[in-house]
């Protein structure tokens, strides 16, 4: 039992409303387990997506990678994606930021990952390499000694990873900073350093598929860098010694290259390795017969349109086809250009084009942009995808540009999912769920398998951070959000239209919009911005006024939350998971003060379960938390390791108290579980080909018995249902 600091004295209400549901403290029992249905919930894309790959020996077999949500192969029977990373568990989560995918040109089942979302020193995970010789059905694992950026600066170049067109089993990797590594003894597991590779940050890796052996390796070799000093090198010994190609464009990082039948080589260049802060670029052709450069740049950046190049693609079929896409063009929106006589002339195909939202209409309301990639269909010239900050589009008709006609783009995302959710709730009555999302806002689902239409009379909310609703009177919704001047909203129908508040604090505009609750009843918010101390408000957001002796939220990329109890519309928490203190509240948020100390730091969202009065869970590395007396004193839950989040369905037939479901880890068994008799027992409900990664938030749905919803770090939203 947890010290008691300043407490708050909980009524006798709060007492016999937990009463029933009274701990046990014996040791915990393994796991139960039950099967799950696990159904992506529709909205499409929402994430950047840094690669897309054909395989050149296979009409339709496609893979495309993403920053933070894993890899996804094509279904062209089914027209969608099919996400391959699934079974990546929450201490693997780092492995779903690919940073290069690669396929073996002469094996249509092998497919390599190169994976690890970061390569700052507080990564604690090095990078590993996933090969599969089943398109993705099943992998290997192997750890690199070293880390990758896969959701950092130059992800969308490429590609990085490369398997020998002549000799499948020599790969090659570039690295975001440790130099060019290659795979030892046709092992995918084992890598050494190439010593001859000058410089430390590699762009790309292209293998001159020309003139050589076929069963011996290549021989000629190009790799781009971001590194001082030139930025292509050339090998022509396989890679054992390396130099700078000679007469090469001076201050640019090459991106992305390719080369056709003849040879040449088309590369294209930024200043910087984006996908922010390109402000100058080009294209250029290398003729490696003799080294010639020619500058074949579409249109140059000047005055206020500045921007980078990013995207290449060659028709192997038609020498001289090769279109190119502008990167971080702001001021007029970026393009992809097509030629059809080596570069001579070129001509746009997005600034006329037309473009199909239907499969998700939220798209209507975005531009494309980061197409830091873009790949041509080697068996059809009229088929094309590029990449986006929210998904891909693709094109069926590019020749039509030929006659001056417009080009036709679907949203092409089925099954390709990549938001990364930050709060997800499920009211008691009309619509099962809704979300709050980084980058594209907030979704209201009345239907889960619909991308959900977009009221085109509301503004754009951008991030939004957190989402809470009135327990008592559901229709009432706040968020706070990174777009506007109030920072956050209020719905009054079920979050079918937002209006913003009449003011916010300060803080919320100077340091982030942070996160909100609303009280069981909707008369009172309590407001935590980032790196500020708590505001109440009992008129709707008209006014705000600080809350006496709340904590300071942190001033970071974490988000500290207030939590509102769901019966008492005066009680709200706090959790500090800097200080593993639990700041209570019971007069609306008006003033709070210590209620528990010497809780486990950096815990997960603290969670107030419906109908309990002072009922909150708490889900921490050290293990799940409850406390029954309004935060005053929290007990462990036997049989629990630790946990992530922690959320509330409906009670099971018989029982009169919310089941409880868990991302965590109950007595051994790691992942998403539940139990319907107040954490005395659990049933495992995910399984190994379904663990999603890290979940930021997860939810019951007080409707339906055992229905669980998760927003997860990439992989969008999930629903998962017992297997009848």
């Amino acid at each position: 039992m947890f010290s008691t600091r300043f407490p708050v004295r909980p009524t006798l209400a709060v007492f016999a409303a937990c009463a029933s549901a009274a701990l046990s403290v014996s040791a915990g029992t393994i796991p139960a387990v039950q099967a799950y249905v696990w159904r992506q919930i529709r909205i499409g894309g929402g994430g950047f997506v840094t690669g897309v790959v054909f395989h050149p020996a296979e009409r339709d077999l496609i893979y495309a990678r993403t920053d933070v949500g894993g890899a996804y192969r094509s279904n062209p029977q089914e027209r969608r994606w099919v996400p391959l990373n699934d079974m990546l568990d929450s201490g693997s989560n780092s492995l779903s930021g690919v940073l290069s995918l690669a396929v073996d040109p002469n094996d249509t089942g092998a497919v390599y990952l190169a994976c690890g979302q970061y390569t700052q020193a507080w990564e604690k995970n090095t990078a590993a390499i996933l090969w599969s010789a089943d398109r993705g059905a099943t992998w290997k694992r192997a750890s690199l000694p070293f880390k990758l950026g896969g959701n950092e600066d130059g992800r969308s170049t490429g590609e990085r990873l490369q398997v020998d067109p002549h000799d499948g089993g020599i790969l090659f990797l570039g690295t975001n900073h440790d130099g060019l590594w290659t795979s030892v003894g046709r092992n995918p597991s084992v890598w050494n350093r190439v010593k001859g590779f000058p410089a430390a940050s590699v762009t790309f890796v292209w293998l001159d598929r020309r003139g050589d052996r076929q069963g011996g390796p290549a021989s000629t070799l190009y790799a781009g860098s971001a590194s001082a000093g030139a930025g292509l090198f050339r090998s022509r010994d396989g890679g054992r010694t390396w130099s700078a190609v000679p007469g090469q464009p001076a201050g640019l990082i090459p991106h992305h290259a390719s080369q056709d039948a003849s040879g040449t080589l088309f590369i294209s260049y930024a200043n910087r390795l984006g996908p922010n802060g390109a402000t100058d670029g080009g294209v250029w052709k290398l003729d490696p017969a003799d080294d010639h450069w020619t500058d074949i740049t579409p249109v140059r950046p000047a005055g206020e349109d500045k921007f980078g190049y990013a995207g290449v693609a060659i028709d192997p079929r038609n020498t001289g086809t090769v279109l190119v896409t502008t990167l971080d063009r702001w001021h007029k929106g970026d393009e992809a250009f097509r030629t059809t006589n080596g570069g001579k002339t070129w001509t746009p195909l997005l600034q006329n084009a037309e473009w199909d939202h239907a499969s998700a209409p939220y798209t209507a309301r975005m531009k494309p942009h980061w197409i830091g990639c873009l790949s041509l269909d080697p068996f059809n010239p009229d088929h094309a995808i590029f990449v986006t900050g929210y998904g891909v589009w693709a094109c069926e008709d590019l020749t039509a540009a030929d006659s001056g006609r417009a080009t036709r783009w679907d949203f092409q995302d089925a099954g390709l999912e990549e938001i990364v959710a930050a709060a997800v709730i499920s009211p008691p009555a009309g619509a099962p769920l809704i979300s709050a999302l980084f980058d594209v806002g907030t979704f209201r689902h009345d239907d889960l398998a619909v991308s959900p239409a977009v009221d085109p009379a509301q503004s754009w909310p951008g991030s939004c951070p957190s989402i809470d609703f009135a327990e008592a009177r559901p229709e009432i919704v706040v968020r706070t959000q990174s777009g506007g001047a109030a920072r956050a909203s209020i719905s009054r129908d079920g979050g079918a239209s937002w209006t913003p508040f009449g003011s916010a604090p300060s803080t919320a505009a100077a340091n982030g919009p942070g996160a909100i609750a609303v009280s069981s009843d909707g008369s009172n918010l309590v407001w935590l911005p980032g790196g500020s101390a708590a505001y109440c408000s009992n008129d709707g957001g008209a006014s705000w006024v600080r809350s006496r002796g709340s904590p300071v939220s942190t001033h970071d990329y974490r988000t500290m939350a207030p939590t509102a109890d769901r019966v008492n519309p005066a009680r709200f928490y706090i959790y500090d998971f800097v200080s593993g203190e639990v700041f209570a509240s019971a007069d609306g948020g008006a003033s709070f003060s210590v209620a528990a100390s010497g809780l486990p730091t950096d815990g997960g969202t603290l969670r107030a379960m419906p109908g309990r009065e002072g009922c909150l869970w708490l889900p921490t590395a050290r293990g799940l938390f409850r406390s029954l007396d309004a935060g005053r004193t929290f007990e462990p839950v036997a049989g629990v390791q630790g946990g992530f989040q922690v959320g509330f369905g409906k009670a099971a037939p018989g029982r009169d108290q919310s089941s409880v479901f868990l991302a965590g880890e109950a007595d051994g068994i790691r992942g998403i579980l539940r139990s319907d008799d107040a954490g005395r027992t659990w049933v495992e409900i995910s399984d190994a080909s379904h663990q999603y990664g890290m979940i930021r938030s997860l939810t019951g749905d007080p409707r339906v018995y055992a229905r669980v919803y998760l927003g997860t770090d990439g992989r969008g939203l999930v629903c998962g249902e017992p297997d009848r």
